[in-house]
């Protein structure tokens, strides 16, 4: 690709050998170092968005907005390095659940087959698609190339398989909406009576019940009755009780998100580097 010479690697190398090398400075250094250190970059990656996003400036830009490509770059080699992480930990799982031959060590085997092929097949279409994986042979199969493997895996198989692992999620639901509906209180009755108006105006037989009564008048005028028709109190309910309840449960759910920020941000959060308060 153009520009990725000996200097490009030759900075990505460099890059690398500074990564590790701070990881490896902060996995040496005390327990209490290590959360201060961590603490200190969490509240000034926080502090520079606050900073940015509310200074005051009368152009829209102000001194730190110049510095966003540089802390966004920033925070994809974080996601990066956490990406990593995660992939190392769910291989040495599965390698030592396999190794030791823990009940389900068939399903890990599954995994590491699907992971290392998906990863193969998936940086050879994006570098060399056309390159030959499987040869012709005879007249049993045709040629298949990277492209073509990697479309099989990921179309064929895995869209499919999350089709498949949905439908069957499709049978919990069921389930569990028959035990909300158990008509044990006047909220239950009332989800329920909802829930079926919804679901009977969403098809032709629910709408038919229904159809009898005309949206206009003989005079050309809106008949005031059509607001009954079973579809139309569906479209209400679902527009003007269902819409600002879920608003309200999205704002319940944004607030907490800040506040689960603000603890992050300030680390006060508890885990694996901060199990007591700082």
């Amino acid at each position: 690709m153009p520009g990725h010479g000996a200097a490009y690697f030759g900075k990505l190398a460099f890059g690398l050998v500074v990564m590790f090398a701070i990881l490896a400075g902060l996995q040496a250094a005390p327990r209490r170092s290590r959360k201060i250190i961590i603490a200190f970059f969490t509240f000034l990656g926080g502090l520079y968005f606050a900073l940015e996003f509310f200074y005051p400036a009368p152009s829209g830009e102000n001194f730190l907005t110049g510095y966003q490509p540089l802390v966004a770059g920033l925070g994809a080699v974080i996601g990066s390095f956490a990406i990593g992480l995660g992939v190392f930990s769910l291989v040495q799982l599965h390698l030592r659940t396999l190794s030791r031959l823990r009940p389900g060590w068939g399903y890990s085997i599954v995994l590491l087959v699907s992971f290392v092929a998906m990863t193969v097949f998936g940086l050879m279409n994006e570098y060399s698609p056309n390159a030959t994986v499987i040869p012709t042979v005879g007249g049993l199969w045709q040629s298949q190339n990277a492209h073509g493997m990697f479309r099989f895996l990921f179309s064929g198989g895995l869209s499919n398989l999350g089709s498949a692992t949905f439908s069957i999620i499709a049978f919990y639901i069921a389930s569990a909406a028959y035990r909300a509906f158990r008509l044990r209180s006047i909220e239950a009755t009332l989800l329920m009576a909802a829930a079926l108006i919804v679901m009977v105006g969403s098809v032709s037989f629910g709408t038919a019940l229904t159809a009898g009564i005309h949206p206009k008048l003989t005079d050309g005028s809106e008949n005031p009755w059509a607001n009954l028709r079973i579809e139309n109190i569906a479209q209400w309910l679902l527009m003007e009780v269902n819409t600002p309840a879920q608003r309200g449960i999205l704002f319940g759910l944004t607030l907490g998100l800040l506040a689960t920020s603000l603890r992050y941000w300030l680390s006060l959060e508890r885990g694996a580097y901060f199990d007591k308060e700082l």
